[in-house]
């Protein structure tokens, strides 16, 4: 993903960032930079980790840093027709899709993204965490309302541990599992532009 966007902004330093987890920390990279600095989230939803943990995070940056949140990426539409060609990609017609997603502790957050699988005929949501629907339960609910070929649309930018438990699930049924978005150049495009929105109308986090 850095690749790809350095290949679209090559007068930018972009640099890669975790809030958690993983390797390099935020905090981290930040404490490396001077100046101004934007951090665009690479984040399907505008949720928690947008609106409490990030800015939690980001006003302990370094005082001498003008440090910018940019809009998560979020249901753009691009980001839903590559969601779709992932579809595409498993070579079966006409299929009923799970849409299977992270899942928020935010009721609204979760709302928006039951809408996303209206981009498919015959659908349902499934979140991997918080949701007592299983990927069988919600299968039966897609063959009632006629579908014959099911399979499981991730709403994930990258694989990991969640994804890899709906994988395993999907596997006892069965069932199709089409790919991440993943690092492709549509995601890149997104995350440019949230950065020159960002840029466009600076907000600066406080710290």
């Amino acid at each position: 993903m850095v690749r790809q966007v350095r290949s679209l902004r090559p007068d930018l330093d972009v640099r890669l960032a975790f809030l958690e987890l993983s390797e390099p920390n935020l905090l981290d990279v930040l404490g490396d930079l001077s100046g101004d600095a934007v951090v665009v989230p690479l984040l399907l939803s505008d949720a928690y980790h947008a609106r409490i943990d990030l800015p939690t995070v980001l006003s302990a940056a370094p005082a001498r840093l003008r440090v910018m949140q940019a809009c998560v990426l979020g249901a753009d539409n691009r980001l839903l027709a590559l969601a779709r060609r992932r579809v595409t990609e498993l070579g079966i017609a006409h299929p009923g899709v799970i849409l299977s997603a992270v899942g928020s502790s935010d009721s609204t957050a979760n709302t928006r993204t039951r809408a996303l699988a209206a981009q498919w005929p015959i659908s349902t949501t499934v979140f991997a965490t918080g949701d007592p629907t299983s990927l069988a339960e919600a299968a039966e609910s897609l063959r009632a309302r006629g579908a014959t070929d099911i399979v499981v649309a991730p709403w994930f930018l990258s694989p990991g541990l969640l994804l890899d438990r709906v994988r395993a699930e999907a596997a006892q049924l069965d069932m199709p599992v089409a790919a991440p978005l993943g690092a492709d150049r549509l995601v890149a495009d997104v995350v440019v532009q949230r950065y020159a929105s960002a840029i466009a109308a600076p907000v600066p986090t406080p710290h």
